[in-house]
């Protein structure tokens, strides 16, 4: 019995601790997040067909950016590219690849640039 009431304590600290750390809704970002997220801030700021940027692949930080942006008529999807990759370069991103999806089913790439 004396040995259930000394770790009766620990084991409710860790179960909070645990429980805490699963429901934290701050997630770390690196430097790359950070740089991605102001390509996202500064391309759906200034043009409101973009939906969001976001690294191509699952949670990996490669070369790639995927824009996702909303088929619109009249877009210039690559100069839309070639702007994607000047505001890449200059928040730190340089030789990037780009692809403009269109987030709507079904999916297409509209443009595809690497950027120098």
């Amino acid at each position: 019995m004396k040995r259930l009431k000394v770790l009766l304590l620990p084991l409710i600290l860790i179960s909070y601790a645990l429980l805490y750390i699963a429901t934290s809704k701050e997630f770390p970002c690196n430097e790359d997040c950070n740089k991605v997220m102001r390509v996202d801030t500064t391309l759906t700021r200034h043009h409101d067909y973009v939906w969001y940027v976001t690294r191509c692949g699952a949670n990996v930080v490669t070369d790639t950016l995927c824009i996702y942006v909303k088929d619109t008529a009249g877009i210039n999807w690559d100069l839309f590219a070639d702007t994607t990759c000047q505001v890449a370069t200059q928040v730190g991103l340089s030789s990037q690849k780009i692809f403009i999806i269109k987030a709507t089913t079904p999916f297409d790439t509209l443009a595809k640039k690497q950027c120098p």
